[in-house]
């Protein structure tokens, strides 16, 4: 049995054996051992050497059959400390040299760049802290063109208005976070943002310029329409309100212009194509004359009446437009809505309006002048549709009636003289020429042709217009001469045309131009008598006839014209009245002459 004294000297002899105590576990195996039984004790060697050979014989197995593991781990082993030893010395090279190294070359960056890093810092922080509004300035541009697609403009405005303010704000931000410039005289250049956002805003409201300006330039805008277009481009301030007053009339007058050329080309007339003077009107006889002469007018008639009302339509609209926009600015209305404005703005040239009736006029009186006449015997509700127009333009300022009675005068006179060329001239020469001698043939006997042959000849003093017979009721004498009842017959028809429409100021010149057609028509049958050589028989047959036609158609006509047309009194000797601008064209001396070759041919063949 061992005493603790004996313990105590075995712990003490294992203690001091180095390799025994290295390990925790050996130490802890020794520390046990002192309380084990003798026994255990004594048969530790023999376990232990039993336990060593059996660790010697694993051993001895496993490095044979894991020898190449072993050889592995042994290489392994090697080059791990090699890679240590490696490390150990960069390592130590890192910290003796590359560090500090490092440390100066941040220290240099630091002093060398360190401001522009700082600014730039500082700009994005202005950025991020702007985000909101950077990205609503963003989407200005978009909504700006959105808005003015739509018709959006006060809405267009406003945004332009806010990204123009935002923006300010943004280069005062700046200007604030930026170091203090040298004062060199020069103001600091805006951002490139800025300068984008601005050109894009600039090119909206470019855009929205050019829709304003074009709305003006809209056929059938109506005031209201015009009202705001003309406002917005007052508070974009383009141009001045006299220049913008301008642009307005002018525009206003285009779209007029526009359509009177579209009524003028739907007609199929043209102004500069103009030539009527009625040899282009082709019939076998007066009737189918005067009928293709009627449908002409009346196309003529359909497409003055359309050009009329779409003239009064324009230029009524354009005046008041003009009035309400430029004019009556000073209105208690009109300040109100125009209260946005500055009170300094001055008003429009006063030359625009006094300008724009003539302008307006210049319109519509020269195709009047150039298509009226070509609607004869329409005239009538022509003229009434003009008094109208007149009528209703007065009410504005516009009151043109005197322009017009000219103007209708020239066209009766025109028209009647064309009937008369057309009509009575034309189918008596006609008449004539197929009786006449030509090519050398015998010409037909006045007895043939000329007289009725159912009728006796009437004597020579018997032949005579009553001065008090009716106007309306040809005289019958005529009837003995079947070519004069025919002429007759189409004069009055000529003058039955006529009536629908005779201003008094057209007398003068439309017994003119019936004179004229009465004179030529006698200079020929005067030299058809005078040419005809026969018996007495055939010469008093001609002497008839041409008594008839000095005495009773002529004088008949006349008066027919005067009396019967426009109610007056007939006088021969009493002065013709000039029209204006219609030049005489010599009818009564040509007619006077007519009648005194006849009467004094009548006075040399009596004998």
């Amino acid at each position: 049995m061992t005493t603790d004294g004996e313990a105590t000297t075995l712990l003490n002899l294992f203690s001091s054996s180095l390799i025994l105590t290295e390990h925790p576990e050996n130490a802890s195996y020794l520390g046990g051992l002192p309380s084990l039984p003798l026994s255990d004790l004594l048969a530790t060697p023999t376990t232990l050497s039993t336990q060593s050979h059996t660790l010697t014989a694993s051993l001895n197995a496993l490095a044979h059959t894991s020898y190449p593991t072993i050889l592995s781990l042994h290489n392994t082993s090697s080059a791990l400390l090699n890679s240590l030893s490696s490390l150990d010395t960069s390592l130590n090279t890192l910290l003796d040299t590359a560090l500090p190294a490092l440390d100066d070359v941040a220290r240099t960056f630091r002093e060398k760049s360190g401001p522009t890093v700082i600014e730039e810092r500082q700009r994005t922080r202005v950025v991020l802290e702007q985000y909101d509004k950077l990205r609503d300035l963003l989407d200005v541009p978009v909504l700006m063109d959105t808005c003015v697609r739509n018709g959006l403009y006060a809405e267009a405005l406003a945004l332009a208005g806010h990204a123009t303010t935002a923006l300010s704000a943004l280069s005062t931000i700046r200007s604030q976070g930026d170091e203090p410039p040298e004062s060199d005289g020069h103001s600091t250049p805006p951002l490139p943002f800025v300068r984008a956002l601005q050109a894009e805003i600039a090119s909206s409201l470019h855009a929205m310029r050019l829709l304003l300006l074009g709305t003006l330039h809209e056929p059938g805008r109506k005031l209201p329409a015009l009202w705001k277009a003309v406002q917005f481009l007052r508070r974009m301030q383009v141009m001045p309100e006299s220049e913008l007053a301008l642009g307005f009339v002018s525009a206003r007058i285009g779209c007029l212009q526009t359509a009177l050329q579209t009524v003028e080309r739907d007609a199929g007339v043209s102004v500069t194509t103009f030539s009527d003077d009625g040899s282009n009107i082709t019939g076998s006889n007066t009737t189918d004359r005067e009928r293709e002469m009627d449908r002409r007018a009346e196309d003529v008639a359909r497409f003055l009446k359309r050009y009329i009302d779409i003239w009064r339509e324009g230029a009524y609209d354009l005046v008041t437009q003009y009035t309400t926009i430029f004019l009556e600015r000073s209105s208690p209305h009109g300040s109100a809505s125009l209260s946005h404005l500055p009170s300094t703005t001055p008003l429009p040239d006063p030359v625009i309006k006094h300008t724009l009736p003539s302008t307006l006029l210049g319109l519509l009186l020269p195709t009047i002048k150039t298509y009226l006449q070509r609607a004869y015997p329409h005239l009538a509700p022509l003229a009434t549709q003009l008094a109208y127009c007149s009528s209703a333009m007065a009410r504005i300022g516009m009151d043109f009636r005197s322009l017009l009675s000219p103007l209708i005068t020239h066209a009766v006179i025109d028209g009647f003289a064309r009937d008369m060329r057309t009509g009575a001239e034309r189918e008596w020469s006609t008449a004539l020429a197929k009786h006449a001698s030509s090519s050398g043939s015998k010409p037909t006997p006045p007895s043939k042709w000329l007289v009725s042959a159912t009728q006796p000849l009437p004597a020579l003093a018997a032949i005579s217009i009553q001065p008090s017979s009716a106007t309306h009721t040809p005289p019958q004498l005529l009837t003995a001469f079947p070519p004069l009842a025919v002429t007759l017959n189409t004069y009055l028809r000529a003058l039955n045309r006529l009536r629908t429409l005779a201003p008094m100021g057209s007398q003068g010149g439309v017994l003119d131009a019936l004179e004229s057609g009465l004179g030529r028509n006698g200079e020929s049958l005067f030299g058809y008598a005078r040419g005809w050589r026969g018996d007495v028989a055939e010469r008093e047959a001609m002497r008839a006839v041409g008594a008839a036609y000095v005495r009773i158609l002529v004088p008949f006509l006349r008066r027919a014209i005067v009396e019967g047309v426009f109610g007056v009194a007939y006088d021969s000797d009493a002065p013709r009245k000039e029209v204006e601008g219609v030049k005489e064209g010599g009818g009564a001396s040509l007619l006077r002459d007519t009648v005194r070759d006849w009467e004094r041919w009548l006075s040399e063949t009596s004998s």
